[in-house]
């Protein structure tokens, strides 16, 4: 794999990042003890998919974050022994993540993962349009999930990714992409999306891991694909690491063990923390 170090020995960067410094109380997973100033060396940034929506065992942290102690940046920071700066939150659209995440990523930060991009195109309600037997407001959601995909949303992460590296330029930022939901066949998880929808859907993500891949090689950024880990894993295969409808915001989420699959991804980018 490739490492993003290109910017790492400007000055200006160095100083700019300085100037940013400052360690807000933001979620941290672990707490600073007495006396010493606590910095985190792996920070994780995104929505849903990297707070580990649908793995349980939520952070009781006073915000509607979802963070699971299953999700990957915990289980990735155990298995390396980063310290983990676990900011991502359920929800959040590239624009959150500028606005609210950015605040623990400093000069000493050296690995970074962001995931998002499938709330800005929607992707929860091409979900909703694609449930039941309306095919034509199917097709119509997935046609402007595109747009905002292929037109918009490349400009969008590139502003991210260039205020990452500004506050953090000596870190690898490791970009994480989502897994294909379906495959191919129907279940009650499914709320009555056909194979032709389910094809459409797979293929929004796979244009959405194509675009953000690309804004990512850009930047020198690596990006972690788990498109292929979780074949044969999707939602009513028999081992499904993917939820269905559930009936509540874990509904076509990771489960735990999607998340540990992601883990298995995303671990062996990040080799500085």
């Amino acid at each position: 794999m490739t490492r993003n170090s290109s910017k790492r020995g400007m000055i200006a960067r160095t100083l700019a990042a300085a100037a940013v410094a400052g360690i807000t109380a933001a979620s941290f997973a672990a707490p600073a003890s007495a006396g010493y100033t606590w910095s985190p060396r792996y920070v994780a940034l995104g929505d849903s998919y990297v707070s580990g929506v649908g793995a349980g065992d939520y952070a009781d942290d006073g915000t509607d974050c979802y963070r699971s102690a299953n999700a990957y940046p915990q289980l990735a920071a155990e298995a390396t022994g980063a310290r983990l700066s676990f900011d991502a939150c359920s929800g959040a659209r590239v624009e959150d993540v500028v606005a609210e995440q950015l605040g623990n990523l400093t000069w000493r930060t050296r690995e970074v993962s962001i995931g998002v991009g499938g709330n800005d195109a929607g992707f929860s309600s091409v979900l909703g349009a694609c449930a039941g037997t309306d095919t034509a407001l199917c097709q119509g959601a997935v046609a402007n999930a595109q747009a905002v995909i292929t037109d918009s949303l490349p400009a969008e992460l590139a502003d991210l990714y260039t205020q990452v590296e500004d506050r953090s330029p000596f870190a690898d930022v490791t970009i994480v992409g989502n897994p294909r939901l379906f495959n191919g066949t129907s279940c009650s998880a499914t709320l009555a999306i056909t194979p032709d929808e389910q094809a459409l859907l797979n293929e929004t993500a796979d244009l959405l891991a194509e675009t953000t891949a690309s804004v990512a090689a850009d930047h020198g950024f690596d990006f972690a694909d788990p498109r292929d880990a979780f074949a044969g894993h999707e939602i009513c295969s028999a081992d499904p690491w993917i939820l269905g409808y559930t009936g509540t915001i874990e509904s076509f989420h990771a489960n735990a063990a999607g998340q540990a699959a992601y883990a298995e991804v995303v671990t062996p980018y990040l080799e500085n923390c």
